[in-house]
């Protein structure tokens, strides 16, 4: 499909787009005449119809294995990945895809659409999400918190500005909405904060 070019990619879009036009009431196909407006004859206009739409609630959170084709639509979340060297489109963009290399690469895997959402555990003020491989690990902590840096960290500070503080009495104020590296050779450092801060770390 994402090999169609010329008129029969072009047909293929406008007949997907005349049933989208006549089914507005699904918000599937809302969905599709919103995306048609941004990436107006983009053959990715599809996919959405191969892959879940996942509307997350605040403070929900979702897992993707590499090799799995994934686009954000609107909103604002917090991604967070394993290092990667590259980058394989699938549409809705002006940018080249390479569609051999992205069929190689892909992981043709159905996947119930609960299954992508992770739950988190909660302890104390901190929310503990179970990312299921080793890369990195992320929690969403409430209010002040005692950390030990075993890895280099990354803080975020996502609705109050927090303040670290290290056993050297070194501190730094991190301002919503902005982000601080933590090096692993801090150890014992102290957070404090009146909202909510995640934490990606290894």
């Amino acid at each position: 499909m994402l090999s169609l070019d010329g008129e029969a990619k072009d047909l293929a879009v406008s007949r997907l787009l005349a049933y989208a036009t006549v089914n507005q009431q699904d918000p599937l196909f809302a969905l599709l005449m919103n995306l048609s407006e941004q990436y107006p004859g983009d053959i990715g206009l599809f996919v959405p119809l191969m892959l879940h739409v996942v509307t997350l609630q605040p403070g929900e959170a979702m897992f993707l294995d590499a090799c799995t084709p994934h686009a954000y639509i609107k909103g604002t979340g917090l991604e967070i990945m394993a290092n990667s060297d590259n980058v394989l489109r699938a549409g809705l963009t002006p940018k080249y895809m390479d569609v051999p290399e992205l069929v190689a690469n892909t992981l043709f895997e159905a996947k119930p659409a609960d299954k992508v959402l992770l739950a988190p555990i909660e302890e104390g003020n901190a929310k503990h999400f179970a990312i299921p491989v080793p890369d990195f690990k992320f929690n969403v902590y409430q209010g002040n918190a005692e950390i030990h840096a075993d890895s280099a960290e990354i803080l975020f500070a996502l609705d109050s500005d927090i303040t670290l503080t290290g056993n050297n009495g070194e501190s730094l104020t991190v301002a919503i909405g902005q982000s601080a590296f933590v090096p692993a050779a801090t150890g014992q450092y102290q957070v404090e904060t009146k909202g909510r801060f995640a934490r990606a770390f290894c």
